[in-house]
């Protein structure tokens, strides 16, 4: 069975993307588009749209080809739009990395995309200098920021002198030119990039957007964007706001107080989140006092609510009554959406306009009906980019065009999807298949813990064994044996954790992701401590009854 968007279908428009963007912000005109919590600039739509041409017509002056990719080293801010805005113009593409980064975790994707023209805030200045200068290509770097905190680069306002030497702008196809770059997280695997043409820009930010249906946004609010810009998810929530005529309000660095201080300040109606910045939104609730009755909506991505930090959300702000759930890829942008939940639902919504889905068994590739658990695929323009220099990817990613996401999850009757767990993550010990957020559920329910998850060791009797890490609350005492017990009383043999971790964190990325291949690497260290008995145990579970 396959699932066709319920919703009506959105045309399209075939143009560029900064061409569909502009028209958009002309509705807007001279009302304020942006403010920097940082710099206290602000920016009217009119604005961001000369400022996009300024950048423009200094990369074409500056001999910026087209299809060429540049780079943005940047926290958010107003030069997170209006600079890839000029990217676009100029026939290039954008590929934005973070600042915070070291030059190391820099080095592949832009090695990648073989970008040599650089955007940097000054934070990320001498990491991406340090890899340039490693890299033997010529290359040139200007800073966003303040010419004190430029360490000698050119600034933006000295590009003026390329600005007055007019030359004209390369013609650009929207369906076969490149305008985006990003990369894939590498949470569980190598990094990919993903070319995106200024069709499929369009398509995914016309789909999340959607104002007929989706109704978080009005004209004249205000919201704060704390999601990174050098996310997708980030880009998109800002991008969704101003199309909406809302005016974004942006912060560099994440402070939990600076953002229910702005959300109080600027009366915020709705905010794009995590589950990670809502659990810590709530923590903050709980310390100091904010009168913020005006938060109405919040929408939600990167991963699945749970029940616990829905229920203290809602207590510590009762007035936004309207959570929403997404589910997404960097490959395709939003794919589903809930609609606003009064109560808790582990739904992630309805399948977005435009796309279709369905999930096919993992073993036999059969399709499968409502309440049956399998692999997702999707389909649409928005799902359609292949890889950067990895044609051996974009072969096993797609399967008769329709693109698999890598989840494993279910719908049911009402066509609303569920998302159980990712392929990569499943174990599998003995030929069965164990997931492993059935038992993190299972461990989440022992009274002493707080955050738990499960990865996979490999072994050569076996196949997988499942290890835990687990993250206590205050004030608990229990030792790794007894969460162990704790959980293997309670499931069949295979699905026995071999070992229990107790840690202080779990890692996890600047949206709150879990880092799952960090996990991984953790649990082959600590099972390479153990005994030779304890070994065998894991190799042959019924030894250790």
């Amino acid at each position: 069975m396959r699932l066709v968007s319920r919703l009506p279908e959105l045309e399209i428009p075939n143009k560029t993307f900064h061409d569909y963007i502009f028209d958009e912000f002309a509705k807007y005109g001279d009302n304020v588009a942006m403010i920097s919590n940082d710099t206290k600039m602000q920016y009217t739509y009119h604005d961001l749209m000369e400022r996009a041409k300024y950048i423009a017509r200094a990369l074409v002056y500056l001999g910026v080809e087209k299809g060429e990719v540049v780079l943005l080293v940047m926290d958010n801010s107003p030069e997170c739009i209006y600079i890839p805005l000029g990217i676009s113009m100029a026939g290039a593409a954008v590929q934005v990395t973070s600042p915070k980064l070291q030059a190391g975790e820099m080095r592949f994707p832009v090695e990648q995309s073989e970008s040599r023209f650089v955007f940097s805030d000054p934070l990320g200045l001498k990491e991406i200098t340090k890899l340039m200068r490693t890299l033997d290509r010529e290359h040139r770097i200007v800073c966003t920021g303040a010419r004190e905190y430029a360490e000698g680069y050119p600034i933006l306002a000295d590009l003026e002198y390329a600005v007055n030497q007019i030359r004209p702008f390369p013609t650009i196809d929207p369906q076969r030119d490149m305008v985006y770059l990003p990369f894939s997280s590498g949470i569980h695997g190598k990094r990919k990039g993903i070319l995106t043409t200024h069709e499929v820009m369009v398509a995914k930010t016309v789909i999340a957007q959607n104002k007929d249906h989706y109704h978080q946004f009005a004209k004249g609010d205000y919201t704060v964007t704390m999601l990174p810009f050098h996310k997708q998810m980030g880009f998109e929530a800002m991008l969704i706001a101003l199309l909406n005529g809302v005016t974004v309000i942006t912060e560099k660095n994440f402070c939990v107080h600076t953002m229910l201080t702005l959300v109080q300040r600027y009366k915020v109606r709705s905010v794009h989140l995590t589950p990670m910045i809502m659990g810590m939104m709530a923590f903050e609730s709980q310390n100091h006092e904010y009168e913020i009755d005006s938060l109405e909506w919040v929408v939600s991505g990167s991963e699945a609510i749970s029940e616990e930090l829905f229920d203290e959300f809602q207590e510590a702000f009762p007035s936004a009554k309207n959570v929403v759930q997404t589910y997404g890829m960097t490959e395709v942008g939003l794919i589903t959406r809930s609609d606003p939940l009064q109560k808790y639902s582990t739904s992630c919504g309805h399948l977005a306009a435009n796309l279709e889905l369905k999930v096919v068994d993992i073993c036999t590739g059969d399709e499968l009906g409502p309440n049956q658990k399998g692999q997702i695929f999707v389909k649409g323009l928005a799902a359609c980019s292949p890889y950067l220099n990895n044609h051996e990817a974009t072969v096993e990613h797609f399967l008769e065009g329709w693109r698999k996401t890598g989840d494993i999850g279910y719908f049911d009757e009402n066509e609303e999807l569920y998302i159980v767990d990712k392929v990569k993550e499943m174990i599998k010990v003995f030929g069965y298949q164990v997931i492993p957020s059935e038992i993190e559920t299972l461990i989440m329910t022992h009274p002493a813990v707080a955050e738990a998850a499960v990865v996979a060791i490999t072994n050569d009797v076996s196949g997988e064994r499942p290890v835990a890490f687990v993250v206590l609350k205050p004030d608990h005492q229990v030792n790794a044996d007894e969460i162990k017990d704790y959980v293997n009383k309670r499931v069949i043999r295979y699905k026995h954790l071999v070992q229990v971790n107790i840690a202080q964190t779990l890692p996890r990325s600047a949206c709150g992701t879990l880092l799952r291949r960090l996990l991984a690497e953790a649990a082959v260290l600590s099972v390479a401590c153990l005994s030779d008995i304890e070994k065998s145990v894991i190799a042959y579970p019924h030894c250790a009854e």
